[in-house]
């Protein structure tokens, strides 16, 4: 069984008849002990930054942060958990509630992905478990199980069979609609299929490039990349900002990049910083085929708070130089590759919901993620982020390439099966076939229908309950 089916059962029952402030207590407890562990890799990242007095700092100052969010989680889930709704009633405004909770979380802090609530990241493992994405997204997941979540501890306290039957119909219904989804949007199997190349140069995450260490690391990038041209790919995908210097069209590593000794056409997508002003830069991403050709460009729209963003609390700059900051873009953007049309996300967006929904709709034939792992490197959050990925493919029933320096990289296919999957210390070449999807699934088309239906749950209930509570008081 999934650990999403039964993450906060014990908070639920350990909130049911108690009073408002002990079970804020509780949730507090609750959060702190799961951030206790769930930020335990801002330890060994942020020591290596700025050191272990300030990694301790923070860290803690996340297990609080933490410990609050679900002290405010806690609250919306005590009116339902302790009130006088039928069971039905009481599982669906918990599940609604707390979907919508974990939705504004993610978009109140989109650059802070360790801080997001969503119990689908307990499912992104399982290839079945996904598939109700294609209607919902990673919400529509994250309902079931939290609906789940509050039968089973609605179950525990009182034993009832009713409880036990609307359990197993809701659990059968999760499944049921899991299959459903497979029929509906059946794998693409489009004749229309492009080769593509990942090149990982998995450079250190401290590496320090001077004129003892830089030609050597660029004669290995570029050993690599003629290793790509040998596959015949028609797009080479290289992973994010892969040399600490800015973009130019003359820069002589992209010259170098750009000299194809195969005499075939290729597209090159390339992660490089784009200067935006003085110590602020753009996180950009690369569509090159050709020198004298026209150039595509996207910027990373949500920067990383923890390691890029100007002024926060977990700004330690990347790249460790004082004043180093990304500025966030404002669009998504479609590369016109030899591929086909790609949609581009860069590391920390591959864990947010909103940036991927849009692509298939303005024309994304597959999904494209480049990144750089490094800083989480040790950490359970790589493979995390790697499997964040196969959700988005099979939300949008498209293929989707994930390249990360020093993580994960590979390619899903529309269902979210795994075409490829590597992780080396040295830098490597792994190529892939890709099929084209242009169908659009109902999520793509509608992602804010369920976010409606929750809301409507939600204030459709507390309505409910504040009734209830005036009848209660004239009594």
């Amino acid at each position: 069984m999934p650990f999403s089916f039964v993450a906060f059962v014990p908070l639920l029952i350990a909130i049911n008849k108690l009073n408002l402030k002990k079970a804020l207590f509780t949730g507090f407890i609750s959060g702190v002990s799961t951030g206790l562990f769930t930020s335990f890799w801002m330890l060994e990242s942020l020591s290596s930054f700025a050191g272990m007095p300030t990694a301790i700092s923070v860290y803690l100052f996340a297990v609080l942060l933490i410990g609050l969010m679900m002290t405010l989680g806690t609250l919306i889930l005590y009116p339902f958990m302790n009130s006088r709704l039928p069971i039905i009633a009481k599982s669906i405004g918990i599940a609604s509630i707390w979907t919508l909770f974990e939705f504004s979380i993610c978009n109140l802090v989109p650059g802070s992905f360790w801080f997001h609530p969503n119990l689908y990241k307990g499912v992104l493992k399982s290839g079945l478990l996904l598939q109700v994405a294609v209607f919902g997204g990673g919400l529509l997941i994250s309902f079931f199980c939290a609906w789940i979540n509050a039968l089973l501890a609605l179950f525990l306290l009182d034993k009832r069979k009713q409880s036990l039957i609307w359990l197993i119909v809701v659990l059968g219904s999760y499944i049921g609609l899991c299959y459903t989804a497979k029929l509906a949007y059946p794998l693409n199997t489009s004749p229309e299929t492009a080769k593509v190349a990942l090149i990982n140069a998995n450079h250190p995450l401290h590496m320090q490039w001077n004129e003892s260490t830089g030609d050597q690391v660029v004669r290995e990038m570029l050993q690599l990349n003629k290793e790509a041209y040998a596959t015949q790919s028609q797009l080479q995908i290289w992973t994010e900002s892969i040399v600490p210097w800015s973009f130019r069209k003359d820069d002589d590593l992209v010259l170098e990049i750009l000299k194809n000794p195969e005499h075939h056409k290729t597209g090159h997508i390339i992660g490089l910083l784009t200067d935006h002003s003085t110590d602020n830069f753009y996180n950009s991403a690369y569509y090159i085929e050709d020198i004298n050709g026209p150039v595509q460009r996207y910027d990373k729209q949500y920067p990383l708070m923890y390691s890029e963003a100007p002024v926060t609390l977990f700004s330690i700059p990347l790249f460790s130089s004082p004043g180093f900051n990304i500025i966030p873009g404002r669009q998504d953007i479609i590369f016109n590759t030899l591929a086909g049309k790609a949609g581009i996300t860069i590391c920390n967006e591959a864990l947010v919901d909103k940036v991927f929904y849009q692509l298939p709709a303005k024309g994304a034939e597959f999904l494209v993620v480049i990144s750089n792992d490094g800083w989480i490197a040790n950490s359970y959050l790589l493979q995390q982020h790697f499997y964040s990925s196969r959700l988005h493919a099979v939300e949008s029933r498209r293929d989707l390439l994930i390249n990360s320096n020093l993580g994960y990289s590979g390619a899903f296919n529309g269902m979210g099966q795994e075409l490829v999957k590597a992780k080396e210390e040295a830098g490597f070449v792994r190529t892939v076939s890709i099929s084209k999807n242009k169908q659009l699934t109902f999520y793509s088309k509608n992602y804010y229908f369920f976010l409606y239906v929750y809301l409507l749950f939600t204030v459709l209930l507390l309505t409910i309950l504040f009734i209830q509570k005036k009848q209660k008081k004239a009594i």
